[in-house]
């Protein structure tokens, strides 16, 4: 059922990207597109295609950094590893929704509980969106009349996006730092999903939820005490998120570009986040790229915002999704010879016995 719900989600995605290609391409020249993507710079594209992996693998420091604070024994590649898994599965759910448990799960399959790697995510999730108000706040104070100009008519959809930004690390730091105000959360999930009949039994799952919350507070406490960590994570996070953003940045290079600077056009696509990360489409697909054009288009002309779109997409979620997908079957692969190791060592041993 699972698979299916995926494999739907895929199919949505390619008929949905299609329909805006159309839509985007339908009457812009398309030889000159093909042209512009022929004419790009290989070098800036290799830089682009770095940074929107940078992206991924600054996540990756991240995660590692809070295991290693709550006491996890892990190392920066398996920790990488999560990261390429998360990116994922939120690629292909709606609202990035299936990442963190594909997450959880294969963290413990290596040995972290299930306490410390949500812990982990939760928190990691709380800085991740901080980061973003940050840096947006700071755009706002020093480049406000560009913001201002540039974001135009799009300001509503940019204030929506801010908004749901800080009622999300509301919510979240309710979750991770407070154990009323999360098992009251949870327990009126469970009894609001009785109430459907989703859950039958209840009572059981109330238990467990008590012993997971049990292990978020003993997390959350640590977490409290160790604001260090906080700080450290808050800095690989803003690293990570301009990572992102400069693969615009150097696409806009690749093309042959000039007349904006580097902070500019990174500032740019920090606007194309804010506005369609809330949208629950896997992946962001279709609706990213539309916006894309629309905003790039008075910065570098229509048929290059094109161009500029289908190179930064390209780098930014496309490649990493392939690299992301090898990543996540060749972890299967090994869980499953793992388990079939364990299965045939339990038989060796019953028969010995």
């Amino acid at each position: 059922m699972q698979k299916k719900k995926y494999y739907l989600n895929i199919i949505f995605m390619v008929v949905l990207l299609g329909l805006v290609f159309y839509v985007i391409l339908k009457e812009e020249d398309i030889d000159e597109i093909l042209d512009a993507l022929k004419g790009a710079s290989i070098v800036f594209m290799l830089w682009a295609a770095a940074a929107g992996l940078m992206y991924v693998v600054m996540e990756g420091v991240s995660i590692q950094i809070i295991l290693v604070s709550l006491g996890c024994r892990t190392n920066i590649f398996k920790c990488v590893k999560y990261s390429f898994i998360g990116f994922f599965f939120n690629a292909i759910t709606p609202s990035a929704t299936g990442g963190q448990p594909m997450q959880v799960l294969y963290m413990n399959n290596d040995g972290i509980n299930m306490g410390a790697s949500s812990v982990t995510l939760l928190f990691w999730t709380v800085i991740y969106k901080i980061a973003l108000i940050i840096t947006e706040g700071l755009v706002f104070i020093f480049m406000n009349s560009f913001a201002r100009q540039y974001i135009g008519k799009y300001m509503w959809l940019f204030v929506i996006g801010i908004i749901v930004n800080v009622v999300s690390i509301f919510l979240y730091s309710i979750v991770v730092f407070s154990k009323n105000g999360a098992r009251n959360i949870a327990f009126f999930a469970t009894w609001l999903l009785h109430k459907l009949h989703i859950v039958k039994r209840k009572e059981k799952i109330e238990k467990k939820l008590d012993k997971l919350l049990a292990s978020y507070n003993d997390g959350a406490k640590y977490m409290l005490s160790h604001m260090k960590t906080a700080v450290i994570v808050l800095f690989t996070t803003i690293i990570q998120r301009v990572s992102y953003f400069a693969v615009t940045w150097f696409v806009y290079k690749a093309l042959g570009c000039s007349g904006y600077t580097c902070l500019q056009v990174i500032v740019l696509q920090s606007f194309v986040s804010v506005c369609i990360d809330i949208l629950p489409f896997p992946g962001g697909v279709g609706v990213n790229e539309g916006f894309f054009v629309r905003l790039f288009a008075p910065v570098m002309g229509k048929s290059t915002a094109v161009s500029a779109m289908l190179l930064s997409r390209g780098a930014s979620f496309y490649v990493i999704l392939i690299v992301s997908a090898v990543i996540t079957v060749a972890a299967q692969i090994h869980q499953i010879h793992i388990e079939s190791r364990k299965v045939k060592l339990r038989n060796h041993k019953d028969r010995r016995e």
